[in-house]
């Protein structure tokens, strides 16, 4: 699941609190399997900080729901699909997997709150792939490119190698390369038959 809805739920965690390589992840899971996705897992990923940010820990779950935060009003559910929870010093704010209705909890709040009017580019049509064939048309660079999707995809493919583990791996960026699981490792570089590289 983190391999293909992960860059989507993480992508508005990701750009907002600029998060760059992990440092550890930690993965907790239920029913996994070498051919399947666990029935459910807890994945924790810890960032140093950043420019001018604190270190920040992210915490994935899947196949199960999050704590319910008791600012959330009783007839209030979870986004269908899944979304993301920020927890921050003044408050928390809840929204979809595309980090679509968000809404500052609980919702009295959120009707109080005036908006500011949009100050980013907005990508015509509201389509990642669309956008994607205009940078190709046009010469100009995509709002997901590779430079910013790549490391984000990184990010949830290391996901994934936690839970293969089944526990914590520390991540070394600068050289692709976990510190403290050989296992680990064996899936970041996995060996080639005879005969096949990359």
């Amino acid at each position: 699941m983190m391999g293909d809805r992960g860059v989507h739920t993480l992508d508005v965690v990701n750009w907002a609190l600029k998060l760059g390589p992990p440092s550890s992840v930690e993965a907790t899971c239920c029913g996994m399997s070498p051919q399947v996705s666990p029935l459910s897992s807890i994945v924790t990923f810890r960032f140093p900080a950043r420019v001018d940010l604190p270190p920040v820990k992210v915490t994935w779950y899947e196949g199960t729901r999050p704590p319910r935060p008791e600012e959330m009003d009783p007839d209030m559910r979870w986004p269908a699909e899944g979304g993301a929870l920020f927890k921050g010093s003044k408050g928390k704010l809840i929204c979809g997997i595309y980090a679509e209705s968000p809404k500052l909890l609980p919702l009295s709040r959120h009707m109080e709150y005036k908006r500011p009017a949009p100050s980013l580019p907005r990508i015509p049509g509201r389509s990642h792939e669309l956008d994607w064939v205009r940078a190709i048309k046009t010469g100009g660079q995509a709002n997901a490119s590779f430079e910013y999707s790549g490391p984000l995809t990184e990010l949830c493919l290391l996901g994934n190698v936690a839970k293969r583990v089944d526990g914590r791996i520390e991540w070394d960026a600068a050289n692709l390369k976990v510190t403290n699981s050989e296992e680990a490792n064996r899936l970041v570089h996995p060996p080639y038959r005879n005969g096949w590289s990359l």
